[in-house]
This record gives C-alpha cells, sequence and structure tokens, in this order.
C-alpha cells in the first residue's frame, strides 16, 4: 500500500497544481504543503475526490464556507478550510 499512497500523494500535488482557479491552487498547495505527509490513504482519496469537482463548485464550498460537494471527513474538511483563510 506504500506504493501506492506515495503515487497517490504524487497525483494529488499534480492536480493541485494544475487548477484553473489561482485561488484554488494556492489553497490546496498551501494545504498539502503542511498536511500531505500526514494525511491518512482514506484523506487522500477524499483530497483526490476534492480535486476531481471543478473550479467553480470547490470555490462555493471553501469560499463561502459551505460543505463540499462530496463527502470528506470534518475533520480533513476543516484542514483545508484552515489553509484557505491563514496568512502563513
Amino acid at each position: 500500500m506504500d506504493a501506492n499512497r506515495e503515487v497517490l500523494k504524487r497525483k494529488i500535488r499534480f492536480d493541485a497544481a494544475r487548477r484553473s482557479s489561482l485561488e484554488l491552487e494556492l489553497v490546496f498547495l498551501r494545504f498539502l504543503d503542511r498536511y500531505l505527509d500526514t494525511l491518512t490513504y482514506e484523506e487522500l482519496l477524499d483530497v483526490e475526490k476534492l480535486l476531481s469537482l471543478d473550479d467553480l463548485e470547490l470555490s462555493k464550498a471553501i469560499f463561502k464556507s459551505k460543505t463540499p460537494p462530496v463527502e470528506v471527513s470534518s475533520a480533513l474538511w476543516a484542514r483545508i478550510i484552515e489553509s484557505a483563510y491563514s496568512s502563513a
């Protein structure tokens, strides 16, 4: 599973860095810089689900503090939102 985990981490970082929205790209890259190595395999799958959404849906959820349009853990979602609004 470690090999699968590493492949998934690389895919997630690649997908996060190629958003059509610079704001979303920055949010996800900041989040990944902080948490990528500590995420469980299930959380990585949740992040992958989020990154499969189109930018408009994802932007509405993050920047208007709505629930995400796909099922993800509330702790994971809280960390993503925190990354969007933190200054560091």
